[in-house]
């Protein structure tokens, strides 16, 4: 019985999803490729504003029913022949069997990043419990203060699609294939094929940037810059409808900027390009058509646009930061100076140790984020002589590279910035967490980079394809073989990086039982409890402080999560008397290395 109901609210999320996604392209007129980004995003937004209120649970089955009713809808037009459907295309088949291949793949991953317990799977299993945000006594929740953008849209797939992990991860991961999507919407011409290869090769390569948490994680270090890469797809297509822009990208950018603390400045970076896009002199394509100058009352809607765009964007980070203010009022968040004892930053004594620090990882030629740093300037380079000197043509791209770097430079002083002044002095002092984030905007300085080149290329044709149809379309024979061989070998890598990334991901998946998580799941299990419930008993762990797995906190970590318990203490100590005395002081011991204590017991006391 249960099963059939899981059955049921699975395929009726489903038609809901669906419904949404027809609303807002038949109604919204929308363009395809960016209805599911948008789509999703606007229940993102949604539901902050629903858990805000206090009403998460509420505003989430109202969603479900707004999208079955989108469905209805569909249906009832279908049924009256009012709907076409469009044809299938070379790039919809290719798209659609690589994400058939992830979904498949990540309804069998498991979690396995420490930060996935500390905090991001955390919290989703916590809404998934309690349907509320944590409040301010909830101590299994330590960094209350993170902004819950993409953990309250996994909560809302997992509400009716189950709470398994490979769940969790496939809802955060139709919103990272969603927002690949939207980046291929920057093209104009679907008639070459050879574009959509280039840019699949690209979007391919930057799995690369990912290797530090791949997409078996729910943080969201990956997922922020393809967001800044979907909404500046969005501001290339639809700059000539600046209203449609508008509401549009305050759905995109306002999530963007409440999936982290981060967010704001990837929000800030497309931000800046979508108002440029609104406020920009110029008329549109149909103004040129009409005689006369641009009236005043045309220049004042774009600067209203503008000031609406601004407000929509910030207005879900501001609302949080006041919900800190108000019902987390004395919580003392991570990143906050003058925190709890042991959390405070480094001094002033340690500030050139920690700058020596940032600057040797920056340059390391090791790390990934300088590797695809160096190799994008030397391409983009490159591309922008060869258009300039043999082709004879200007190219966007040179521009597009300065303002990718000039992102780069700001994001890293951003991030000097807070090992300095706002990171936990032991944390700076190990550059916690650096590739991670130098990959995460290494992501969005490449995808700009991968989608300019690809809008350059597009209009670098030396034959256009006209009414007469593509068989015309090449200045000579040689010509289109250069073409078919660089269609074949775009296609070729793109493939090459998408087959390394699942036989990984397949290899990390035979090993979860190997793992610190694999191992806890396996002894103690993975427990829920109804409401703001959690195990009132008291666990000892004791475990092997390998890789610093105990000292750096990581066990107690997971331990805490699969327990869904407060008290949990954990120790490397093998002393089997210590053991003995720590049997009366707790209600349950638990070995969790065979090489910790193999004579240890796991039995209620």
């Amino acid at each position: 019985m249960e099963l059939f109901q899981n059955i049921l609210e699975g395929m009726g999320l489903c038609l809901s999803m669906w419904g949404y996604f027809f609303v807002v392209f038949r109604f919204g007129k929308v363009k395809v490729w960016f209805v599911p980004a948008v789509s999703m995003t606007g229940i993102g937004l949604v539901l902050f504003w629903g858990a805000l209120a206090g009403a998460l649970k509420q505003t989430a089955d109202l969603l479900l029913l707004g999208g079955l009713g989108g469905s209805v809808i569909f249906f009832i037009l279908l049924c009256r022949k009012k709907i076409r459907f469009p044809g299938l295309s070379l790039c919809g088949v290719c798209f659609a069997a690589g994400t058939t291949v992830f979904i498949w793949l990540t309804l069998n991953l498991k979690l396995v990043h420490y930060d996935n317990f500390s905090h991001w799977a955390l919290i989703v299993k916590y809404l998934l419990s309690a349907d509320q945000l944590p409040g301010v006594d909830t101590e299994l929740i330590p960094f209350r203060d993170y902004p819950p953008g993409s953990s309250l849209f996994v909560y809302y797939i997992c509400r009716y699609a189950g709470h398994s992990q490979g769940v969790m991860l496939l809802a955060q991961n139709i919103l990272i294939l969603a927002c690949f999507f939207s980046v291929f919407g920057v093209i104009r011409e679907k008639r070459r094929f050879l574009l959509y290869s280039s840019l699949g090769m690209g979007c391919a390569v930057l799995s690369y940037l990912n290797l530090t948490i791949r997409i078996n994680s729910l943080l969201v270090d990956f997922l922020l810059p393809l967001l800044a890469m979907a909404s500046i797809a969005l501001s290339y297509r639809c700059g000539e409808e600046k209203g449609r822009l508008c509401i549009l990208q305050i759905l995109l950018l306002g999530y963007t900027g409440i999936v982290k603390s981060t967010g704001m400045f990837f929000a800030g970076t497309a931000g800046v390009y979508a108002l440029w896009k609104i406020v920009r002199p110029g008329k549109t394509p149909q103004e040129k058509a009409l005689p006369g100058k641009t009236s005043p009352g045309k220049r004042v809607r774009k600067l209203l646009y503008a000031a609406l765009l601004i407000i929509g964007m910030t207005l879900p980070l501001l609302a949080w930061r006041y919900h800190l203010k108000t019902d987390l009022a004395g919580f003392t968040g991570k990143f906050e100076s003058g925190g709890k004892a042991g959390a405070a930053p480094v001094g002033e004594e340690l500030y050139g140790s920690v700058i020596r620090d940032f600057v040797t990882a920056a340059l390391d030629p090791a790390g990934r984020a300088v590797q695809i740093f160096l190799l994008c300037n030397v391409l983009a380079l490159a591309a922008v002589l060869y258009a300039r000197f043999k082709m004879k043509r200007r190219w966007n791209l040179g521009r597009i590279l300065v303002a990718a770097d000039t992102v780069v430079f700001l994001y890293y002083a951003g991030m000097l910035y807070m090992y300095l002044y706002t990171m936990p002095a032991e944390e700076s002092l190990r550059m916690a967490g650096f590739e991670r984030y130098a990959c995460s905007v290494m992501v969005l300085a490449a995808g700009m980079l991968i989608m300019g080149a690809v809008t350059d290329m597009e209009g670098s044709f030396a034959v256009s394809i006209d009414e007469r149809g593509a068989y015309r379309a090449y200045s000579s024979p040689a010509a289109k073989r250069r073409y078919q061989y660089a269609v074949l070998g775009t296609f070729l890598v793109a493939v090459n990086f998408l087959y390394s990334e699942v036989n990984g991901l397949r290899s990390i998946r035979q090993g979860y039982n190997d793992t610190l998580p694999g191992q806890a799941e396996r002894i103690v299990g993975d427990h829920w409890y109804e409401g703001t419930g959690t195990d009132e008993k008291s666990y000892l762990i004791v475990a092997s402080d390998r890789e610093g797995q105990v000292s750096d906190g990581e066990v107690r970590y997971v331990c805490r999560y699969f327990l869904w318990a407060e008290d949990v203490e954990v120790t490397d100590g093998t002393d089997r008397g210590m053991l003995a005395e720590a049997e009366k002081n707790f209600d349950q011991v638990i070995v969790l290395d065979p090489e910790a204590d193999a004579g240890s017991v796991f039995d209620e006391k």
